[in-house]
């Protein structure tokens, strides 16, 4: 047989039947989910005795989430995508608190998959497309499974044997309740409670993000002591906990000078460990605030290479301007106008067009310290800058072209690192 008669209409109507299945159940996740969460009801006694509030919120949004997570990576076909281990190990870390066994945790996985399973073959048909297509539906399923249940079970055991790592810390589930506004259980409910009466000013939130959480030198365990021993001082109430691998600190500001105390003491801890990134979040009130501080922090955090400053922590209004590049629905055509043919043309010529771009930009368009970075001639950049005037069509030397290189440019270097 060859690749045209492999490559067959049969072929195309398997993909376009499987494309049409998954978009009938993504359509009905949310019937799918609140019908699981009910089976796990009845099957599960520790499922049963979770409050209704957790069981809606957590629970049916967590079946909704993997319902849209598999019909994603099961687009292109029936292969066993690597998982993104924060969301699975933050699930399992919530049912620890909300005293859900882990058997019982992996059994809801179990219905979970029987059930969405069912619901692709019962959509598939029964002739001979549908037939096929469920069966290979089964197999993923199985190992999609397979490695859910495996990181699921790493993550359970590692918040049981190290949600207290430090005994002043916060709890986990206090944490996760306090950072989404939604209780993990009535403990946690509780303790928020209480914390809002303590957090009614000024708050500001850093995170810390480790790459390894267990390594004893630079993981969670040294992070909250970095961050407890320079920041504390500094705060009116210190609250710190542990969250997958980041550390989170809370800080309730008395005076107005502490923001920029604050921040000299975020760039101590950023520069003590060279794998550490330290994000700030913007002054914010009241416990309500936590929220949004916590969110700035993290993106803070998360975009900081993109600004080139190891060792100092990273504001979010650092990286306000990589935000709005990202978000706007043009970004693919301004990488297009700018950068993208510089790219090719690097490759292609093994030349440094983008080099010479960047260098000119972070030396605020001063060609005699452009040339200086690059070790050449002032007059190689000039004859590098019209060459990128050529290649794009946008002129250097005029403000609307170079303000477009310059943020084509800032788009591109905000991509996070291969």
């Amino acid at each position: 047989m060859t690749v045209e008669e492999r490559n067959s209409p049969d072929q195309d109507a398997h993909a376009e039947r499987r494309r049409g299945v998954l978009q009938q159940v993504h359509a009905r996740r949310h019937e799918l989910a609140s019908n699981l969460v009910e089976e796990y009801r009845i099957a599960i006694s520790d499922y049963r005795e979770l409050p209704e509030s957790v069981l809606i919120r957590d629970v049916t949004e967590a079946a909704v989430h993997n319902i849209e997570y598999l019909v994603e990576t099961f687009q292109t076909g029936f292969d066993v995508p690597e998982h993104d281990n924060e969301w699975i190990g933050r699930s399992a870390a919530r049912r620890v608190h909300q005293h859900v066994s882990l058997p019982s945790l992996l059994r809801t996985y179990r219905l979970w998959g029987k059930h969405i399973w069912r619901t692709i073959a019962e959509l598939a048909g029964e002739d001979e497309i549908g037939r096929k297509l469920a069966i290979e539906a089964a197999d993923a399923m199985m190992g999609h499974l397979d490695s859910v249940s495996f990181s699921l079970t790493q993550a359970y055991v590692r918040e049981s044997t190290t949600s207290a790592i430090d005994g002043q810390a916060l709890r986990t589930d206090v944490l996760e309740t306090l950072l989404t506004g939604d209780p993990v259980n009535e403990r946690a409910r509780r303790q928020k409670a209480v914390l809002a009466m303590t957090l009614r000013g000024p708050v500001l939130v850093v995170v810390v993000q480790v790459p390894q959480r267990d390594d004893p030198l630079t993981g969670l365990q040294a992070a909250i002591r970095a961050s407890r021993s320079r920041l504390s001082p500094l705060c009116s109430t210190f609250l710190v906990g542990a969250r997958d691998t980041e550390v989170v600190a809370i800080c309730a500001l008395d005076h107005d000078d502490e923001e920029s105390r604050i921040e000299a003491a975020g760039h101590e801890i950023a520069a003590s460990v060279r794998d550490w990134t330290v994000g700030l979040g913007r002054v914010t009130e009241g416990i309500a605030g936590v929220q949004q501080s916590y969110a700035e922090a993290r993106e803070a955090a998360d975009l900081g290479f993109s600004i080139h400053q190891p060792g100092r922590a990273v504001r979010f209004a650092d990286v306000l301007l990589d935000q709005i590049l990202r978000a706007t629905t043009h970004a693919d055509a301004l990488l297009e106008e700018t950068v993208r043919p510089l790219v090719d043309y690097d490759r292609r010529k093994n030349a440094d067009l983008l080099a010479t771009l960047r260098a000119y930009v972070n030396a605020n368009f001063n060609l005699t310290k452009a040339a200086a970075e690059l070790t050449v001639n002032p007059n190689t950049v000039v004859y590098r800058l019209r060459r990128i005037h050529a290649l794009t069509r946008r002129d250097p030397s005029t403000t609307d072209d170079l303000l477009l290189l310059a943020l084509g440019l800032r788009l591109f270097d905000s991509a996070p690192p291969a």
